[in-house]
């Protein structure tokens, strides 16, 4: 090769290797900034309470953007920069129905939340984990509330017991289900926090008959002896987090500890601070108002160190 053919080849492959070098250079601040793009998901599993549900009045009630979800989302925001709540609960379903049942219905679900007429929750939850794996911030699940409710309307103690006993190992192994999908899919380190129930049928001692202070015993037994302990070593099984919603809220304070409340004079600070933290005592409905979402969300940010 002569010395001119030589200096335009090496000419070329300088042309080459910059304009090589600059396509580079492109294509990495526009896959960098593409990157910084893509908002951090914190994906909600649940029932009534991630969708936010809240009473009406009169009227039927929805779900709203108060649930705790967003408030977590919220906070997570403004610290860590772009995060989006992906929300795929569904008001009053069971363990059992998230497990099996396709779809919810659209007056049932978040606000904005995730359709999924094809598929039960639990597998369109888990679906959209494994597709957005590197994308997953925080998961939260909600589930076994609503399996166990119809127990609290048994006439005795045993027949409640031996109801409870039927359900909470139905909730664990669709919880465990569950769990064990998204632990395979998202591995280790991302953060899994479950939440439990405010037992608000304590409050059912303000009747002042005998029915209302059964339904608050049958209510105590089942979530301090069934539902929550199963929750909790179900959670732990799989390293995830627990909030047990109603010891946050007081339920384990002693009964010798009063504050007055209006209307009722006296009584418990378990049942005063429920009657704060959920909508029970005003209106009948056994869901969080915004200061019992706070106090999950709150939780939340705690356990996960956030």
């Amino acid at each position: 090769m002569g010395t001119s053919h030589l200096v335009r080849a090496l000419a070329l492959v300088v042309v080459a290797a910059v304009a090589w070098s600059t396509a580079w250079a492109i294509w990495s601040a526009t896959a960098t900034a593409s990157d910084r793009d893509e908002p951090t998901y914190l994906v909600a599993i649940g029932d009534s309470y991630p969708a936010g549900y809240r009473p009406n009045g009169a009227g039927p009630g929805s779900t709203s953007h108060d649930a705790f979800v967003y408030l977590v989302q919220d906070r997570l925001a403004q610290k860590q920069g772009r995060w989006t709540t992906v929300n795929f609960a569904c008001s009053g379903e069971t363990a059992y129905a998230m497990t099996f049942d396709r779809g919810c219905l659209p007056n049932a679900q978040a606000p904005g939340g995730v359709s999924y007429p094809n598929d039960p929750q639990s597998v369109a939850a888990t679906d959209f984990i494994a597709a957005h794996r590197s994308r997953i911030g925080l998961v939260t699940v909600t589930m076994g509330g609503n399996d166990v409710m119809r127990c609290l309307g048994e006439d005795d103690a045993a027949r409640a017991q031996r109801c409870a006993e039927a359900e909470v190992p139905r909730v664990v192994l669709s919880l465990d289900f569950l769990l064990s999908r998204i632990r395979a899919i998202a591995g280790p380190r991302v953060p899994i926090v479950g939440i439990s129930y405010l037992n608000v049928f304590v409050a059912d001692r303000l009747d002042g008959d005998r029915n209302g202070d059964r339904r608050a015993d049958f209510s105590s037994a089942m979530f301090d002896n069934y539902l929550n302990p199963a929750l909790r070593e179900t959670y732990s099984k799989y390293g995830a987090s627990f909030v047990d919603t109603n010891a946050l809220a007081g339920g384990d304070l002693p009964t010798t500890e009063k504050v007055d409340l209006p209307e009722h004079g006296t009584v418990t600070a378990a049942i005063g601070r429920v009657c704060a933290l959920s909508y029970y005592c005003a209106q009948r409905d056994p869901h969080p108002n915004p200061a019992g979402h706070a106090l999950i969300a709150h939780e939340i940010e705690r356990l996960i160190g956030s």
